[in-house]
């Protein structure tokens, strides 16, 4: 009886200048930044059927894990771990109260060579890599010869945006925010915008630096027109501890993601998962002591995004990343440490997290982003993936 392959394995394809320059046309204009290729242009992943399904079993079953996490949290009512203003926590609490609808969010995972999966987090408010994993790995899967290694992709993230929008049950025009010097930020809020009007809304971008305040109408355009949904890819956190903050409580604009997503996206719901769930597979022990945390650990700022401010505590060399200037302090958040299965390059071991995207309640799709060291930030690779 032949041996079963592994639930991933990296493959190395011949390297492909042309697709990145092709895929401008889908708005991704960002795939060198700085000269660095973010576009794995060489390899690809292959998972199993097997781990692609295990995959969606784990976010779906995570999904319920968390909401039942949020509940808890809510119902203690103590926001220390989580880093919140008293501001923030209000926020938070009337948006819970509301039940306002989500779009998206992206759980990061572990997966082993076995199968076997973990949870590292949930980006549940901010989640980067869209356009990547919805349209660009689509487009190379279908016109790149390369890819037909695999016989699919498990992508219906697209398909699944544009259903979503009617239930979150917005007015007809919806503004779109990003800070303006991203273009990676301006490009994914261009895609979810298409994704918007394909659903039949009115849809219109402005820089998140350019919305300002007016007392009779509250947040609105350089032009005054009234903010009555906007989309932002701009955390909470960060408008919170701005000087336009005092004003968020008295806004009357529907923002997407909701200010509830604020609990589900930060580290301590790691805790309070552990918490909830001890021992349970697909998880990794969380504390916010150090020493309830047996052997390497992890340390994650509550309120860390992007792969900032990461500490490796307990390894023979100890693992760091620089913290970004200007983020809100927060409490240190410590997970039991479960390094990256590493897959080799010709330049040495490359170490993939698996980013599970969800739509609403569903898991539809996966975008996987490698780097050379344990820790993953922004600055690493996207890399398009396959099913066998």
């Amino acid at each position: 009886m032949a041996d079963r392959p592994p639930a991933i394995a990296r493959h190395a394809l011949r390297r492909d200048d042309a697709f990145p320059l092709r895929a401008e046309a889908l708005g991704f204009r960002f795939h060198s930044p700085d000269d660095r290729e973010y576009w794995a242009r060489d390899a690809c992943y292959a998972l199993t059927p097997e781990a692609i399904a295990a995959l969606e079993a784990a976010a779906r079953e995570l999904h319920g894990m968390i909401d039942a996490a949020v509940e808890t949290v809510v119902r203690r009512g103590d926001y220390a771990a989580f880093g919140f203003t008293d501001r923030l926590a209000a926020l938070v609490e009337a948006s819970h109260r509301a039940a306002e609808p989500s779009l998206y969010g992206r759980f990061d995972f572990r997966l082993a060579p076995d199968g076997a999966i973990k949870l590292f987090e949930f980006n549940a408010e901010t989640p980067a890599a869209l356009l990547e994993a919805a349209v660009v790995q689509l487009a190379w899967f279908e016109e790149t010869p390369a890819a037909r290694i695999g016989s699919d992709q498990w992508n219906r993230i697209d398909d699944a945006l544009v259903a979503r929008w009617p239930a979150l049950n917005l007015p007809q025009r919806v503004h779109f925010a990003a800070e303006h010097h991203r273009e990676d930020e301006v490009a994914q809020v261009a895609y979810l915008m298409a994704t918007a009007q394909a659903a039949g809304h009115d849809a219109a971008f402005l820089p998140v630096e350019d919305i300002s305040w007016q007392a009779e109408a509250g947040f609105v355009t350089p032009e005054g027109e009234p903010l009555r949904a906007c989309f932002k890819l701009y955390p909470w956190d960060w408008l919170d501890a701005e000087e336009g903050g005092r004003l968020l409580p008295l806004g009357r604009t529907r923002w997407i993601e909701p200010a509830r997503r604020m609990i589900a996206a930060n580290k301590a719901i790691l805790v309070t998962l552990w918490e909830m769930f001890p021992g349970h597979p697909l998880l990794l022990p969380a504390s916010l002591d150090r020493g309830a945390i047996d052997g390497p650990a992890i340390g994650k700022p509550a309120l860390g995004l992007e792969g900032h401010g990461m500490t490796v505590e307990g390894v023979a060399e100890d693992v760091s990343t620089e913290v970004a200037e200007g983020l809100p302090p927060s409490p240190v958040i410590w997970q039991a440490w479960a390094p990256l299965p590493g897959h080799a390059t010709p330049q040495g071991d490359a170490f993939p997290v698996m980013g599970v995207w969800m739509v609403g309640d569903e898991p539809c799709g996966l975008g996987i982003r490698e780097g050379d060291e344990l820790v993953t930030t922004l600055e690493d690779r996207f890399v398009p993936h396959v099913v066998l």
